[in-house]
């Protein structure tokens, strides 16, 4: 029994020492691609080296202890490192609202398997926002969807590509779109993202861009890495205010996202907004889930000022949608 115990300490321990390894590795990240990945499980990997840390404290003694506790604390903060600013970040305050003037957007990804749009009007309505931009916006989607929303929303673009080039963009301001060969309108077609970049102009000749953009997973490295360089050069030719929304499938935490941001002097407004997954399926059904991960972000430059961002309510997509309100300088 005394011998078990011992086993299972010692596995522990080891367990410890091997998640320290992982947090410290994923430090690297901006050198070694791969170990940028272990950034997106930061949110598991933060709590698991706080228990870690407890571990070792009781299950070690004398320099032993002393040693790993080093090295499992060089893990934490490494990991603090990378989580507490963006959690300190979202508990700032913002601007209040203008008496007028002000704008609601949403983004969502209304999710390939989500047949509910009954659900998605639903949760629109209880935002009433001005523009709304979809991702995974295929032609079953859009079939019901597109007449739910077309008497409020007039004014509207689609794309129809591979993978994830399904886009649509509502809006009630009248807009003009940027045909620049990224939004193709082939449902058979090769391209596997694509984007709808739109300009409005608002009373008072306020003008300003909204970019729209579903990017695929983090692995292969490099494939996200080109879809990142690729919308780089596109909003290279965006100028005045710009607001950037959609599904990067991509958390705050990587430093393929950080470098996106810093790269193109954006602002991301979504801090410790989790968004992913809503739904999970398991035991043969879809099932309610806890969002873990900020996959879905909004991002602005040119003075766009937020005053309020918040995630809208469950519509039978794996993604909740994000709500944000702002105003044009």
């Amino acid at each position: 029994m005394a011998a078990l115990r011992h086993m299972i300490g010692l596995c522990l321990v080891l367990g410890a020492l091997a998640i320290a390894t992982l947090a410290l590795a994923a430090l690297f990240g901006f050198a070694i691609a791969p170990f940028d990945l272990i950034n997106h499980t930061q949110i598991v990997l933060f709590p698991a080296m706080i228990f870690a840390l407890v571990l070792v404290a009781i299950l070690l003694s004398g320099q032993k202890r002393s040693l790993a506790m080093i090295y499992v604390f060089m893990g934490l903060a490494a990991s603090a490192n990378v989580m507490l600013p963006d959690v300190i970040a979202a508990l700032r305050s913002r601007p209040s609202l203008p008496d007028s003037g002000s704008i609601t957007l949403m983004t969502h990804n209304v999710f390939g398997m989500n047949y509910r749009m009954a659900q998605v009007q639903a949760a629109i309505e209880a935002e009433d926002p001005d523009i709304i931009v979809l991702q995974e916006y295929f032609g079953e989607q859009a079939t019901d969807l597109h007449p739910l929303l077309l008497a409020k929303y007039p004014y509207f673009a689609r794309c129809r590509g591979g993978k994830r080039a399904n886009l649509g963009l509502y809006s009630r301001i009248p807009f003009v779109q940027t045909e620049d060969g990224a939004c193709p309108n082939n449902a058979y077609g090769s391209d596997r993202t694509g984007h709808i970049l739109v300009q409005f102009q608002t009373a008072g000749d306020k003008r300003f861009s909204v970019i729209t953009t579903h990017l695929d997973w983090p692995v292969p490295v490099s494939r996200q890495s080109e879809q990142l360089a690729d919308l780089s050069e596109v909003l290279d030719g965006i100028d005045g205010p710009l607001i950037l929304a959609g599904d990067f499938n991509s958390t705050p935490w990587s430093y393929a996202l950080r470098g996106f941001v810093a790269r193109n002097n954006l602002q991301r407004e979504t801090q410790a907004l989790p968004t992913f997954p809503k739904r999970f399926y398991y035991f043969g059904a879809w099932r309610n889930a806890i969002p873990l991960l900020p996959l879905d972000h909004v991002m602005t430059r040119g003075g766009i000022v937020v005053h309020d961002l918040h995630t809208g309510q469950p519509t039978a997509s794996d993604h909740l949608p994000v709500v944000v309100r702002f105003s044009v300088p």
